[in-house]
């Protein structure tokens, strides 16, 4: 017999483990192991307990209700099962069964836990004013239960603010009252008491992570947005879609191949929860953001996508004009979207459409002129102050580049664009000492960046330090390994380290990538020169002189 007794606790021990490990079907192996040793006698209600649990941990709730049935059966008020029995009624929908549980459970223990139940199962069965009249005849002490009263708060929606209020001032960190009494204040604008209600909660909130993320992107502190976003995103598993917020977030602070991947996966999640609502918003933003980038094709397929009875549908025919520059007569385009302006001078899209033409043709000063009308119909803009600096620096006005730069850096010092800009500044200026130490700090705040680790590099190679350039391009050739300048910068740092087969691998590589580029194949071919080579000599000369006279044909 203490053999087999002993059998029985390592049993009952290995269940354990393996319950602790997830691996719950074999847990319940172990226990009906255990069961062997009562001689036929199914009695044992510690036991069968267990195994109830664990069939609710694998969603067999049939098998569950059975363990559960057979201790009622056994001790006929048994609370543990009784609760149990419940939730796994209540669960799979079963409501009329979960209320005749519940209210023998409040007739045998008038406790919180009890009346909770049973009021929640009134309000699932849509019988509010039964579970309000039941409300109004409980002891102080259970009215005066948090869970309870948010109970009541669900069903009482003119009171609702007020018994929210009540629930916080009773538990200060009740999670679903913060939350819900966050949703109201913020969707007033009331924003310090969302942020109050959303640092109540004591564990990390997806929802409250989001508001807060919100009123940080309101307040143009995007990089903390992004970082709240994020963390919200990680907690939230997909339930909601955060994706979008984050999407424009990156925008705003210029991180487009973020916004992109943000954007794709807000798409892919209405794709799979089947709610085509907002898809044209996200084509749209996703257009908007490739125009940006310079892939005007890509824009296309998206605004294409959009619909004819979509309110976006007229914007979208606006932002088409600007993937037609590259295949149309610019100027055709140019007066379409002046004539535009004419008639809807408000339309911000309109204005940023207006001011990429003028850009892209570089009509550096009109395109200035939009970005100011758009800036002062929204002051607090970064995205606006952001692309009136870069106008300013292409078109070679650095000093009045640099006022608005110190300007957005006394409230937005961790904007990793600000720093971009400042780089091209000194670059351009050959100030490369002062170019290397605003890249760094660029880097700092956004270590993924690709063109930012080659621009890197590209000063390094211009300040003859070619082995840390080398370091920098490698680096950017690693995040993104599809464009050729990188390649051809590279070959650039290995030529001056007077390793020419290396460089020559490099520049081959740029070649294959953009086959149309002159100077890759100027580069080629000194690079061949350096290394003697008579027959690269010779294949790079021949490709230098077809793409030259290619290049006097289209002239």
């Amino acid at each position: 017999m203490e053999h087999h007794a002993q059998e029985k606790i390592e049993l009952i021990k290995k269940s354990f483990e393996y319950k602790h490990q997830k691996k719950y079907k074999e847990a319940i192996e172990m226990l009906y192991k255990v069961l062997e040793y009562e001689n036929g006698q199914d009695d044992n209600i510690e036991i069968l307990s267990r195994l109830g649990d664990l069939y609710m941990l694998i969603g067999s709730y049939d098998r569950a209700l059975d363990q559960f049935q057979k201790i009622l059966s056994i001790s006929e008020n048994n609370e543990y099962s009784l609760q149990q029995s419940f939730e796994i009624y209540f669960r799979t929908n079963q409501l009329n069964k979960a209320l005749k549980i519940s209210s023998k459970m409040c007739e045998e223990n008038k406790t919180t836990k009890s009346y909770h139940n049973y009021l929640r199962t009134l309000i699932a069965l849509n019988k509010n004013q039964d579970a309000i009249a039941i409300f109004n005849t409980l002891d102080e002490s259970i009215k005066m239960d948090s869970d309870i009263l948010y109970l009541i708060a669900t069903i009482s929606e003119e009171k609702k603010p007020i018994i929210l209020e009540r629930i916080v001032e009773l538990d200060e960190a009740h999670i679903s009252a913060n939350v819900e009494l966050a949703t109201i204040e913020f969707n007033k604008g009331n924003y310090e008491k969302v942020i109050s209600y959303c640092l109540n909660l004591i564990d990390d909130h997806p929802l409250a992570l989001y508001y807060l993320a919100r009123i940080e992107a309101h307040r143009q502190n995007h990089t903390r947005a992004v970082e709240l976003y994020t963390k919200a995103i990680k907690l939230d598993k997909d339930e909601h879609d955060f994706y979008i917020d984050l999407a424009k977030s990156y925008i705003d602070i210029s991180w487009y191949d973020e916004a992109l991947m943000a954007l794709k996966k807000s798409i892919n999640l209405s794709i799979t929860k089947n709610s085509g609502a907002d898809l044209d918003e996200k084509h749209f933003l996703t257009a908007w953001v490739l125009i940006k980038q310079n892939q005007p094709q890509k824009a296309l397929l998206n605004l294409n996508s959009i619909k004819e009875s979509s309110p976006l549908y007229s914007k979208a025919q606006v932002l088409i004009q600007v993937t037609n520059l590259k295949n149309s007569n610019s100027a055709d385009v140019i007066l379409k979207l002046e004539k535009y302006y004419q008639e809807e001078k408000n339309n911000t899209i309109l204005l940023d459409t207006l001011a990429l033409a003028y850009k892209e043709l570089k009509m550096y000063k009109k395109a200035i002129a939009i970005y100011k009308e758009a800036l002062e119909m929204y002051p607090d803009s970064v995205y606006y102050a952001l692309e009136i600096i870069d106008l300013l620096i292409d078109d070679k006005n650095y000093d009045r580049a640099m006022e608005l730069i110190n300007n957005i850096k006394e409230n937005c010092q961790n904007c990793p664009s600000i720093y971009n800009s400042l780089t091209r500044i000194y670059y351009r200026l050959k100030e490369y000492d002062n170019a290397l130490n605003s890249i760094n700090e660029y880097l700092k705040l956004d270590s993924n960046n690709a063109e930012s680790h080659y621009f890197k590099g590209l000063i390094l190679n211009d300040m003859e330090r070619f082995e840390e350039a080398k370091n920098s391009i490698y680096t950017a050739i690693k995040i993104n390994p599809t464009i050729a300048k990188y390649y051809s910068q590279m070959a650039r740092s290995y030529k001056n380290l007077k390793e020419y087969e290396n460089a020559l691998l490099y520049i081959k590589e740029a070649i294959e990538i953009d086959g149309n580029e002159l100077n890759f194949k100027k580069q080629a071919y000194e690079i061949a020169l350096k290394l003697e080579n008579k027959e690269q000599i010779q294949l790079y000369k021949k490709q230098l002189d077809r793409s030259k006279n290619i290049l006097k044909f289209n002239r």
